[in-house]
């Protein structure tokens, strides 16, 4: 039983130091991500639409333009090489839905509260992002997480939400590692 005991306090330990030196040795999460960040020109109803329907063109693009990429430097390195076409997108979306406001997309370092999408918490702080602004800007934003891609292409605005298993499951890797019915110790 001694021996049982001690085997699973020197697995529950080395789970523990590894996941140390894992966290140790990985960037910040302000620098493994790019965010969204789209500013709608007013609060009427109708511009919290257009905003909502901008970011689905641009979620859309920015999601194919991603696949594959390794690292949210290498994100940041697209999106601001493709920030014509951002913009481009955006003004053709405002443009079809029968307005004409000016749109400004700049990726760079910005601040933003915390925000929670689901059980996934991102504390306050500056993260690089694409920021997109409609018109005058003076409307409630919309928020999510580019890179790695978060932000779920939906006209609701509630960002990720983790309620449909389509949109995301969050496991724990290290339970996935170890093998069902380990038995530890002899018996």
């Amino acid at each position: 039983m001694y021996k049982r005991i001690l085997g699973i306090i020197i697995i529950s330990l080395s789970l523990l130091g590894g996941g140390w030196l894992a966290v140790g040795d990985s960037d910040p999460l302000e620098q493994s991500v790019l965010r969204l960040h789209v500013v709608a020109n007013s609060d009427d109803a109708a511009d919290q639409a257009l905003k909502l329907a901008v970011k689905d063109e641009i979620v859309a693009a920015m999601k194919q333009d991603f696949n594959g990429l390794d690292n949210a430097e290498q994100a940041r390195e697209v999106a601001n090489q493709d920030i014509p076409r951002i913009k481009e997108l955006a003004e053709t979306k405002i443009q079809a839905s029968g307005y004409d406001y000016p749109v400004q997309v700049t990726v760079g370092e910005y601040d933003f509260p915390t925000k929670s999408y689901g059980n996934l918490v991102f504390p306050s702080g500056k993260y690089q992002a694409v920021r997109v602004i409609i018109g005058e800007g003076q409307g409630k934003n919309w928020w999510c997480v580019l890179f790695p891609p978060l932000c779920m292409v939906s006209s609701a605005d509630q960002g990720l939400s983790l309620n449909s298993p389509q949109q995301a499951q969050v496991t724990f890797k290290c339970l996935e590692l170890i093998p069902k019915g380990v038995m530890l110790g002899r018996q």
